[in-house]
């Protein structure tokens, strides 16, 4: 996108902006504009289509509360609902967690769970899917910086906005992400960049 472009669209967002906080015709072009974008970031993130459309809702119900809140400082419009996306996904990730804590019962030694071999799981599954396997065993800061550049095509300088971190922090998470990929069990024999 040439620098002309990102100009007039910070500068329509900016008018858009400015009247959703009193126009619902503004929010409704706002989230007609972005809903898609975010829908497919949290989606590349769950791979559950209901939780992914849940959690989307709440994305744009919290940016839309605290629209008011938003000033034009830092980051683009869309950089905050990004950041918004992926405090969503902290949260249900955080939630599953204490769930399935909560709800794990005893192992019986005598009969552990039956796990398929690794050759079985890799005859049934695409490799698409052995990847996005593995991408929800990452901690959620990796697989946040992988989801925005390799999924979403985001620039370093635009993971930096919507992660509020510096570059040399965003290229470290990258990297040590992509290490505990190409050693992850379930990705044995793909090619990762």
């Amino acid at each position: 996108m040439s620098l002309e472009t990102l100009t007039e669209w910070a500068e329509e967002d900016r008018a858009l902006v400015s009247a959703a906080r009193s126009d619902t015709a503004a929010a409704g072009q706002l989230f007609d504009k972005y809903y898609p974008e975010i829908f497919r970031y949290v989606h590349h993130s769950t791979l559950d289509h209901a939780v992914t459309e849940d959690l989307t809702s709440n994305v744009f119900f919290s940016a839309f509360r605290h629209l008011g809140l938003f000033r034009w400082r830092r980051i683009p419009f869309r950089a905050w609902l990004y950041r918004i996306a992926t405090n969503e996904l902290r949260m249900h990730y955080r939630k599953q967690k204490r769930m399935s804590a909560a709800n794990a019962g005893l192992v019986d030694p005598e009969f552990p769970a039956a796990v398929p071999s690794p050759d079985t799981v890799a005859a049934g599954l695409d490799n698409y899917r052995l990847l996005q396997r593995a991408l929800l065993d990452l901690g959620q800061k990796y697989r946040t910086v992988i989801v925005l550049r390799y999924f979403e095509g985001k620039s370093l300088s635009e993971i930096c906005e919507i992660t509020n971190q510096r570059e040399g922090t965003v290229k470290s998470q990258l990297h040590r992400a992509l290490a505990q990929l190409k050693n992850a069990p379930v990705l044995a024999g793909l090619t990762l960049p």
